[in-house]
């Protein structure tokens, strides 16, 4: 998820729900369309969320806006519920949905006292719980808890439109967006400071001072970070061997590689294997 995510619904439901456990999972900044819910069952995550940085512990909330570019890394082992809802299920309801977002941060303990807040966690937590269970027809129950979730998100935590207001222009996001999409096609390859401000028709040191300021990392950090987490997600689920698999995805030195995996991940890439 490095670029704008494709996301496709899960069977039997209009939306995507998923329950996952990650040990110091990367998901470097990307965007799509959908509105995305993550709850924190156990563990922490930290988010970066249009130029914030938050740090969520169990029972917290967080809320991605409709194109809003994220960053996620969860810390040691955590368990999260994903829930994500396409654009176009929101605008046949609300039409004019583009203009609409909502609150973003939910503390548990800011929280735990509020009725409205509780009653919604408590449908999403029961989704989780139908989701887990799968017994027949449980998509018309998971459909109800669904839409009485978003019926108190929509009618207690819209933001007032003079707070809605998007840190980062339109132009700006865009660019970012181009950027984000570009690397995403070509991290594999070289990616120099010059080649990629000259594809943008930037200065290199104006492309530095935008990347830096508007994605919170520098170009190469960002780039690495994308290799990192397909390098990641190969690691878990082919059996190629981690040269090979370093190589595919761009790195080609092996003692560089590694310090990189251990700064981010916690571990060297072949206890990751062993996993």
């Amino acid at each position: 998820m490095t670029t704008h995510e494709i996301i496709t619904s899960k069977p039997k439901l209009p939306v995507y729900f998923d329950i996952y456990q990650s040990d110091n999972q990367l998901v470097p900044s990307h965007w799509h369309a959908h509105v995305e819910i993550l709850y924190i069952s156990s563990g922490s995550m930290h988010v970066i969320c249009r130029e914030e940085s938050f740090l969520l512990h169990t029972g917290d909330i967080f809320l991605v806006n409709s194109g809003d570019i994220h960053y996620t890394r969860t810390i040691g082992r955590t368990e999260t519920y994903l829930l994500q809802i396409p654009f176009d299920f929101f605008n046949q309801m609300l039409p004019g949905f583009a203009s609409i977002r909502f609150q973003e941060y939910f503390s548990a303990e800011k929280y735990k006292n509020d009725p409205v807040f509780c009653e919604m966690r408590d449908h999403l937590l029961t989704m989780g719980y139908l989701y887990k269970n799968e017994k027949n027809g449980y998509q018309f129950l998971f459909g109800s808890h669904l839409h009485h979730f978003l019926y108190i998100l929509y009618t207690s935590y819209v933001l007032p439109q003079s707070q809605s207001t998007v840190s980062q222009d339109t132009k700006t996001l865009t660019r970012l967006k181009d950027i984000i999409t570009y690397v995403e096609r070509h991290y594999m390859e070289p990616l120099s400071l010059s080649d990629i401000s000259d594809r943008f028709a930037l200065n290199p040191e104006y492309f530095c001072r935008f990347f830096k300021k508007n994605m919170g990392f520098t170009f190469l950090e960002y780039v690495n970070m994308v290799r990192l987490s397909h390098i990641y997600s190969d690691l878990m689920q082919t059996g190629d061997s981690i040269t090979q698999i370093m190589e595919r995805h761009g790195f080609i030195n092996y003692k560089v590689f590694n310090r990189m995996f251990k700064e981010v991940y916690g571990c060297l890439p072949s206890k990751v294997r062993h996993q």
